[in-house]
């Protein structure tokens, strides 16, 4: 997609002028560090395309798309924390990096530091904080429902869809939503921009959830099987659970316990046989779709600029169809 790749260019500039520095510099520079790790920038691109479907530049919602990708990136370096994940994008994670109080305060002023830079908006800037702070609690709601269902073995599949959509899919709503906002767009467009970014966001992160445990590691940068080595409910281990014979699940149940890093290999492969037996991969993959689809057919009646309109579509064809 030459439009994400021209966002990408554009924002990794402004934020090369705007690196967070400060005393002491050991705070900092794990800041900059998991920032620079890269990603797909997909949060700053959605508050471009919201700008611009609204006719307002991208440039002039910098600081916007940087504040989304700050905070998105304090949730990595604590969901890392949490997760005890050795590797983020193909490096080691940050409280490996340097040590776990570091990590912490890093990713708690990451969080400051996106607040600093959404109190710059000048124009519908209560709105706009509004749409942030909201969307912050529910990231956070969702990710204590994601640690909480590593104690269940009953989650349902609505539930993981609930948590995911709270713990991703708000944010990229939020993005789009902000960059509408900031241009001016009445409330009925951004607010289906949003919708079409939340649906997006679910199928976004059903195919990370896919990758994850099927995906090629060289290409994925994470490490094989990780949400398997780390007992995540994800939504392939809950359809697998609710659709396997009962000793399918004790088996399940079983590999859960076994916590030795000599038999990862062993344990990831087990589980996604279990997963196979279900077809979850296959399950996963129909819904996922099903949600671009959604967030594609959100848009069709949407009264915005047909270039934006366009780009969005690419947007989805991109998120659909990637390897990592």
């Amino acid at each position: 997609m030459k439009k994400l790749i021209h966002y990408a260019s554009s924002f990794e500039a402004f934020r090369n002028g705007h690196l967070f520095s400060g005393n002491p510099p050991s705070l900092y520079e794990p800041m900059n560090y998991i920032m620079d790790l890269g990603g797909k920038r997909i949060r700053p691109a959605l508050v471009y395309l919201g700008a611009e479907a609204a006719g307002l530049s991208h440039e002039q919602v910098q600081h916007l798309a940087l504040a989304v990708e700050t905070f998105h990136n304090f949730s990595l370096v604590h969901d890392d924390i949490m997760d005890e994940a050795p590797v983020r994008r193909g490096q080691p994670t940050v409280h490996l990096r340097w040590n776990l109080p570091t990590a912490i305060l890093a990713g708690d002023n990451m969080l400051v530091e996106s607040m600093k830079l959404i109190i710059q908006q000048q124009v519908h800037a209560a709105e706009i904080a509004s749409l942030f702070l909201k969307t912050a609690g529910e990231v956070c709601n969702g990710q204590q429902m994601d640690m909480d269902f590593e104690q269940r073995s009953d989650v349902q599949e609505a539930e993981y869809l609930e948590m995911i959509r709270l713990k991703t899919a708000v944010l990229l709503g939020c993005s789009i939503g902000m960059g509408a906002m900031a241009a001016g767009a009445d409330a009925a467009v951004s607010g289906s921009l949003y919708d079409f970014a939340v649906a997006a966001g679910l199928g976004f992160q059903l195919r990370d959830d896919y990758l994850d445990s099927f995906g090629d590691p060289a290409q994925t940068g994470k490490q094989p099987g990780g949400d398997i080595l780390a007992n995540k409910k994800t939504w392939l281990w809950i359809h697998a659970f609710n659709n396997l014979p009962e000793t399918g699940r004790q088996e399940l149940l079983h590999w859960k316990t076994i916590q030795d890093p000599a038999r990862a290999d062993e344990k990831v492969q087990a589980v996604k046989s279990l997963m196979h037996q279900t077809d979850a991969d296959v399950q996963l993959a129909r819904l996922s779709d099903d949600y671009y689809a959604r967030a594609a057919a959100i848009l069709e009646p949407l009264s915005i600029n047909a270039a934006s309109k366009k780009d969005l579509h690419e947007l989805l064809d991109f998120l659909r169809d990637r390897t990592h």
